[in-house]
């Protein structure tokens, strides 16, 4: 039965799932080992409204997205790269901007900005240092691994444990966001620069759930499996 399959599984067998799960603000990424009926519940979701949404995404295009299931881990990489950390560089700067400018010109009146900018700022120091080390340690190691078809010893789970533990504290502060942005919506008084700052924060977050999934439900395990094979034949 459906409910009794996991978000993360759910997403890897069609990627279209996503959008269902990012409209409920569904976290299918840091979570992604929770059964669909789980997850639901602890978010307070009514489990029939999201299968209903499902079976009718399925029903109008029968087609599953299993594209990035099917990426050799490398070409995963470069998607992963060319994609994700690009949005971050590009987007990150521009709505800690937005999101300064709102705490300093509304925060007295809704003082909520204030912290949502404090966690921002928080997240995108993370998000780089993260970024760095993925890019300089374990992305290099993985497609080395593909390219060469061997690997030096046992070495992709400490990486990969950091992270993920890494994924997990920006997931907490994701929620975090959006809880105190009341789900990304802006007050009646918000001026367009903070509806604006709400709408590119919404982005950020659908992102880095794509982001995440594809890092914690794909390339890890499959990176795990390919070193322990290679191992083996050693």
């Amino acid at each position: 039965m459906i409910k009794e399959k996991t978000v993360g599984e759910m997403v890897v067998n069609d990627g279209r799932v996503a959008t269902v799960f990012n409209k409920f603000g569904l976290d299918f990424c840091c979570n992604g080992h929770q059964t669909l009926e789980a997850a639901c519940a602890s978010k307070g979701i009514n489990l029939q409204e999201i299968v209903d949404d499902i079976e009718l995404l399925m029903k109008n295009d029968s087609n599953p997205d299993r594209s990035f299931n099917d990426m050799s881990l490398d070409k995963l990489i470069e998607h992963i790269y060319d994609k994700h950390h690009q949005y971050i560089y590009k987007n990150c700067p521009a709505i800690s901007k937005f999101i300064n400018k709102v705490a300093n010109v509304h925060g007295k009146n809704h003082p909520e900005t204030v912290e949502i900018a404090k966690m921002f700022d928080e997240l995108q120091l993370e998000l780089e240092q993260h970024l760095f080390k993925e890019e300089h340690i374990l992305f290099p190691y993985v497609k080395g691994m593909v390219l060469e078809d061997k690997c030096p010893g046992s070495f992709v789970n400490g990486p990969i444990s950091v992270m993920m533990e890494e994924h997990d504290n920006a997931g907490r502060i994701l929620e975090v966001l959006r809880r105190i942005s009341n789900n990304y919506k802006p007050p009646k008084d918000a001026c367009n620069t903070f509806r604006a700052a709400y709408v590119n924060l919404q982005a950020l977050e659908e992102d880095l759930h794509m982001h995440i999934h594809l890092e914690n439900n794909i390339l890890f395990p499959k990176a795990i499996e390919l070193e322990n094979s290679l191992l083996e034949n050693v």
